[in-house]
């Protein structure tokens, strides 16, 4: 899911990866009307390959999806160059998953439910703090 009418070059652009078609389309609405441009995707997989065909300001990444789940997607993209800043959301409240996943390049990990009137202050947030050009 592409928003085709929005300009990404001048909107912050963001990614969604989350297996949950419901979700996958709540966020697509929410960060839309937040004038972000936003790419949707099902899996690790489909975002790994986004994110090297193009450029992202923002990952929005479930941690649990099946062919390849969000901590390991940060993993891969850890070593290479298109890492943008991130936001890992989990339903695991694990100390040591949420360590891990600061440790693996997660700007933010979010415990589940997350109200969406935070995720999208936070990516106001995120999105002012970004570098004009």
């Amino acid at each position: 899911m592409v928003d085709p009418s929005l300009d990404g070059s001048k909107l912050f652009r963001v990614l969604v990866a989350d297996d949950s078609s419901e979700i996958r389309e709540l966020l697509f609405e929410a960060l839309s009307s937040i004038e972000c441009s936003v790419t949707c995707v099902k899996d690790g997989l489909e975002a790994l390959a986004s994110l090297q065909a193009g450029t992202y300001d923002l990952l929005i990444t479930d941690y649990q999806m099946p062919r390849l789940d969000g901590l390991t997607l940060l993993r891969y993209l850890r070593t290479g160059d298109c890492c943008p800043p991130s936001i890992l959301i989990t339903a695991q409240s694990s100390p040591d998953l949420i360590k891990e996943a600061k440790q693996t390049g997660a700007t933010f990990v979010l415990l589940k439910p997350v109200a969406i009137s935070y995720l999208l202050s936070l990516v106001k947030t995120m999105r002012a703090q970004q570098p004009e050009g």
